[in-house]
C-alpha cells in the first residue's frame, strides 16, 4: 500500500491558522504641494466673523516731475480696486463602520480619517489647480514649451522673464512639476554640472533630489499637474479656511443603526489675485 500523506492544503488545511498583520500596506498617494504654497494672510481676518474678505489694492503713481524754481505742482491721485476672497466652499469626506467591524477587525479607524483628509486636501489642490488662469493678453503667461512636453533651461528661463518683466519679487518664488518635467531637471547640464556644486558626493545625480531652488524657484513636485508645469509667487493666489478640518464622530444608534458615522468637513475661499504673477507652460 502506498504512502498516504497528508498536507497542510487539504487534509491538515482546517487546522491551519491565518494571521492577519496590523501593518498596513499604504496606497500610493500623489504629493500635494499647492496648498502650502501659495497665500493664506487673510486666514486669521475671516476666522473672526464673516463670509467675505476684501481685499484693497492701491496702484503705483506715475512718475514724479521734475519743476522749476517757484512753479507749482499739480496734485496727482489714484484709484484703489477691490477683490473679494468669498468663503464658500464646504469640502466634505465621511464614512461609517458598523459597532460589529469595530469590534472584530484590527484598528481601522485611524487609517480611515487619515485617508478621508487626505481626499479632503486633495479636492482642495484640484479646486486650486481649476481656478488657475495666467494673463491671456499680451504678456500671454500660458506658453508651450519650446520643445514638445520637453522641460529645458530655455522654458525655465522664459517663465523667470516673463515673472521679472512685472517686477515680481525674486523671493518667494515656486515652481511646480509633473513627473516628466521634475526628470527633465536631470538633462540641464547647468544643474548637474559640478561647476555648480551639485555632481559631488550627494548631489542630484547620486539621490535623484533636485537641489532646494533652482534659477530662484523652489521646485516641488505632483503628478496631479501632468504634462503642465507652474511658475508662480506666493502671492498670486490666496486660500483661507474659516473653518479648519475638523473631525466629528457621531453614534447612530439614536438612529437604530450600530455604527459610527465619521464626519471630515473644512470651510474655506480661495481666488487668484493676479494672474500676471504665474505662468503655466504646457
Amino acid at each position: 500500500m502506498a504512502d498516504l500523506v497528508m498536507t497542510a492544503g487539504t487534509e491538515l488545511s482546517a487546522i491551519v491558522p491565518e494571521l492577519w498583520s496590523s501593518n498596513y500596506y499604504d496606497v500610493l498617494l500623489a504629493e500635494l504641494p499647492f496648498r502650502s504654497l501659495i497665500d493664506d494672510s487673510y486666514e486669521g481676518e475671516i476666522q473672526n466673523l464673516g463670509d467675505t474678505v476684501r481685499i484693497s489694492q492701491f496702484p503705483e503713481f506715475s512718475d514724479g516731475e521734475i519743476i522749476a524754481e517757484g512753479q507749482a505742482a499739480d496734485a496727482d491721485s489714484i484709484t484703489v480696486t477691490q477683490q473679494s476672497l468669498v468663503i464658500n466652499k464646504r469640502v466634505v469626506k465621511d464614512f461609517i463602520v458598523t459597532s460589529k467591524a469595530t469590534m472584530q477587525s484590527l484598528p481601522a479607524m485611524d487609517k480611515l480619517k487619515e485617508l478621508s483628509a487626505y481626499a479632503i486636501n486633495k479636492k482642495i489642490q484640484k479646486e486650486i489647480l481649476a481656478l488657475i488662469v495666467p494673463n491671456a493678453a499680451a504678456p500671454d503667461h500660458s506658453i508651450p514649451y519650446d520643445a514638445g512636453t520637453t522641460l529645458a533651461l530655455a522654458d525655465i528661463l522664459e517663465a523667470k522673464e516673463l515673472l521679472d518683466d512685472q517686477d515680481v519679487p525674486m523671493s518667494d518664488r515656486h515652481m511646480v512639476l509633473g513627473s516628466a518635467g521634475i526628470n527633465d531637471i536631470f538633462n540641464v547640464s547647468g544643474f548637474t554640472s559640478s561647476d555648480f556644486l551639485l555632481a559631488g558626493a550627494g548631489g542630484p545625480l547620486q539621490t535623484g533630489q533636485v537641489p532646494a531652488s533652482l534659477v530662484g524657484f523652489a521646485p516641488a513636485f505632483t503628478t496631479e499637474v501632468g504634462t503642465t508645469s507652474y511658475f508662480f509667487h506666493r502671492s498670486f493666489f490666496t486660500i483661507a479656511a474659516q473653518k479648519g478640518l475638523s473631525v466629528t464622530e457621531y453614534d447612530l444608534g439614536v438612529q437604530g443603526k450600530r455604527a459610527s458615522r465619521v464626519n471630515l468637513d473644512t470651510l474655506l475661499g480661495m481666488k487668484q489675485l493676479d494672474g500676471l504673477r504665474v505662468v503655466t507652460i504646457s
